[in-house]
Formats: C-alpha cells, sequence, structure tokens
C-alpha cells in the first residue's frame, strides 16, 4: 500500500496541484495543509488526505474527506468526462476508497455522520476545480447520488452489522 500510495502522490502532484494555486508539492503538503487547500485542490488530493488520515488511525476524519473527495470527483466527471479521469478516480476508489469504507461501514451512525459531514462540506465551501454556479443540475445529480445512499444505509442500519460478522469483517 505504500508503494502505490507513493506512486499515486507523485502522479498526483501533476494533476492536482497547479503551479498558481500552491507553492508546496502535495507529497510535502501535511495534513492540515491538505485540509486548508482542499476547496481548490483537485479532488485527488483529498483521497490523499482521506489516506493519510487513515494511516494516523483517524478512520472518522478518513471518511469525511474521502466522500468530499468522492463528490467533487463525480461532479469533476459528470461535467467533464475526461477518461484519464475517471480511470484515477477508479484506481484512488479502490486503492483508498475500499479501506476507508472498510472502516467505517464497521459502526453505521459514524458513516452516516460522514457522508452528511461530506455533503455539509461540500455545500457550504466553494469549489475550485469545477464551478457550481456553472453545472448545478451535474451537481445536484451526483450529491442525489450520495443522498440514496445514505438512504440504504439507513434502511439496511439493523442488516449491516450482521453481514459484516458474517464476513469476518469488525463491527465498532
Amino acid at each position: 500500500m505504500k508503494t502505490l500510495l507513493s506512486c499515486l502522490l507523485v502522479t498526483l502532484t501533476l494533476l492536482a496541484v497547479s503551479p498558481a494555486r500552491a507553492q508546496t508539492p502535495l507529497e510535502e503538503m501535511s495534513i492540515s495543509e491538505l485540509e486548508a487547500q482542499a476547496t481548490e485542490l483537485h479532488p485527488a488530493a483529498l483521497y490523499v488526505l482521506a489516506a493519510r488520515l487513515l494511516a494516523n488511525g483517524q478512520g472518522q476524519a478518513a471518511a469525511n474527506w474521502m466522500y468530499a473527495g468522492q463528490i467533487r470527483y463525480r461532479f469533476l466527471i459528470e461535467v467533464d468526462d475526461d477518461r484519464d479521469e475517471r480511470v484515477l478516480f477508479g484506481a484512488l476508489s479502490e486503492q483508498v476508497g475500499r479501506p476507508v469504507n472498510e472502516y467505517i461501514a464497521g459502526n453505521v451512525d459514524e458513516w452516516l455522520a460522514s457522508i452528511d459531514w461530506a455533503l455539509e462540506w461540500d455545500a457550504s465551501n466553494p469549489n475550485g476545480t469545477t464551478s457550481k454556479s456553472n453545472h448545478p443540475e451535474a451537481l445536484a445529480q451526483v450529491r442525489s447520488g450520495l443522498e440514496r445512499l445514505r438512504a440504504q444505509i439507513e434502511e439496511q442500519r439493523e442488516l449491516i452489522p450482521k453481514q459484516r460478522a458474517a464476513n469476518g469483517l469488525e463491527n465498532r
């Protein structure tokens, strides 16, 4: 995982940080710097942030940022259907999203809280990568997808821990 994350960080440095926006390469930015600049960074940087938080034992914060990154990345792809972006999003969803989801689904209340946090953060913060005002329909579509996931989790609240236990996964 560390090797893959290192490779992703190098790639993301080229994709996520425009010279006009940042003076520090992404791989050298601290967690607090990534959080402070999150509204201006490419959505992939939010996955990097999530991976770092998860590695530091901050699973709830990791899930918050991963879902915020997911909203922003899906919105970017919806507006500008770029094959390279889709490939990178898929890789990040697998390498970062899967372990974050495995962790956060161990507590349904925390899972729902992470989705709520991400939706609120996205709604109340500017998006320096993709214009919300120029693409309100695309943004609404992406956000409604996460809202549907949230509703599905809520509906299956009692079943999720049982399924996890049956699959040998931890419930917290």
